[in-house]
């Protein structure tokens, strides 16, 4: 009898795709059923068409031996249960078990180089990294690698972990940041009713011109050649990106400023950006939503920004409803994650040169959503130190109204005067 001359290679590649489609021990047994079918020749001829070696059609082979019970049972799995592919025991013992004793002294060489919390018993760190446990070991008379102390001290509850910016350096009650979220709620409902507009605003972190290094890629024809290092002196320049957001109708209008961030600089971009993008869609506005964060040159507690407003509120001809976010909640701002997030993702790895080259990547934020953003550059001067006037705090209350529940964060700011019954 000749030596098996082999299937057609239509049939080889249906071999093959079937012994792919099933799970690895019942892979071993399909190769050893098709060997066994051949004959003479066939272990050899299916290990190379499969591409698996001998042994594991000897394996298959020896699996279907022992699965004959000789009474007409189904035969059991060599694996040893229906869930199971391997059989139970298999792999390389563990290092601990090779090796006795080493699971004590990594506890050890942990107890003389860990530190504790002196207010919880169960907080513990140690400035051991994976490398040095295992070089301590080693210097024991332990065969252990990086892999294999990095396990141990897994197992011992330290991990590489980072530090999480949580402890508040300040205090806000919870009961008066609900309820602050809820006014603010409310003052959105309100004004879409009445069909005036809710402006979020806030200023982006800003930006050093020049040619620096930003993270992010584009794409481009050729490299950008930038400074090897950041250093604040070689920047061109700063730019202070100051944005404005409607919720309402999803625009926003961003301020390219060139100076300082100063509440006079805050009151000046609300004004561009209501002269350029949002008079036009809210022609029949009686009063405008401002909301701000806590703090920053718009702060809730400074008189200066007050001031500024009552002066904005005079030269926009509406009275201005102040709502601050409280403190430790400016990620919930609509504006940081509808607004500037689109503007941060079209500025990377765009280097701004000039405040031009940044007002062009602003003017292209779109989203399929349907957001459209406006953009101007101020190359207004504003300086720093200013004071509010000495008659302000005497005047204040006859353009500023605080709210009668949370008066510290919620306002109305009328530059024309406020009436006796104006709420």
């Amino acid at each position: 009898m000749g030596a098996f001359p082999g299937y057609d290679s239509e049939h080889e590649d249906t071999l093959r795709m079937y012994y792919l489609s099933l799970p690895e021990d019942h892979r071993r047994r399909d190769a050893a059923v098709e060997a066994l079918k051949i004959g003479r020749g066939g272990i050899v001829y299916i290990a190379k068409v499969l591409g698996i070696s001998r042994r594991t059609i000897y394996t298959g082979i020896r699996e279907l031996e022992a699965m004959d019970t000789g009474d007409g049972s189904p035969p059991p799995r060599p694996s040893g249960g229906p869930g199971r592919i391997r059989r139970a025991g298999g792999g390389r013992p563990k290092a601990s078990e090779r090796q006795p004793g080493l699971q004590s002294a990594c506890e050890r060489i942990l107890e003389a180089k860990s530190a504790g919390s002196p207010t919880d018993p169960d907080v513990v760190w140690t400035h051991l990294k994976p490398m040095q446990l295992a070089a301590e070991l080693v210097r024991r008379g332990f065969e252990v690698g990086r892999n294999t102390a990095a396990r141990l001290l897994d197992a011992a509850g330290d991990r590489r972990r980072a530090r999480r910016k949580e402890l508040i350096t300040g205090h806000v009650d919870p009961q008066a940041r609900d309820c602050q979220f809820r006014h603010i709620e409310a003052l959105r409902k309100q004004a879409r009713a009445a069909g005036n507009p809710v402006l979020c605003v806030d200023t982006k972190k800003k930006e050093l011109l020049g040619c620096r290094h930003r993270s992010g890629q584009c794409y481009s024809t050729d490299v950008q050649h930038v400074y090897d290092h950041d250093f604040r002196h070689l920047a061109a320049g700063q730019l202070v990106p100051h944005g404005v957001y409607d919720d309402f109708s999803n625009r926003g209008f961003m301020t390219l400023g060139t100076s300082r961030e100063t509440s006079a600089f805050v009151c000046d971009a609300i004004a561009l950006a209501w002269t350029e993008t949002f008079r036009q869609a809210y022609p029949q506005a009686t009063e405008i939503v401002l909301t701000f964060d806590a703090g920053g040159a718009n702060a809730a507690r400074s008189l200066r920004c007050k001031e500024d407003l009552i002066a904005l509120s005079r030269r926009l001809g509406l009275p201005l409803r102040i709502a601050h976010y409280p403190p430790y909640t400016s990620k919930w701002h609509p504006i940081a994650h509808r607004l500037f997030s689109q503007v941060e993702r079209a500025l990377r790895g765009v280097m701004l040169d000039s405040p031009q080259t940044a007002l062009s990547a602003v003017q292209r934020v779109c989203t399929q959503t349907g957001l459209s953003v406006g953009a101007r550059i101020l190359d207004r001067v504003y300086d720093i130190g200013r004071k509010c006037s000495d008659t302000f705090r005497d005047i204040k209350d006859r353009f500023i109204r605080h709210d009668a529940v949370l008066g510290e964060w919620n306002y109305l700011v009328d530059g024309r005067g406020l009436n006796p019954g104006c709420v």
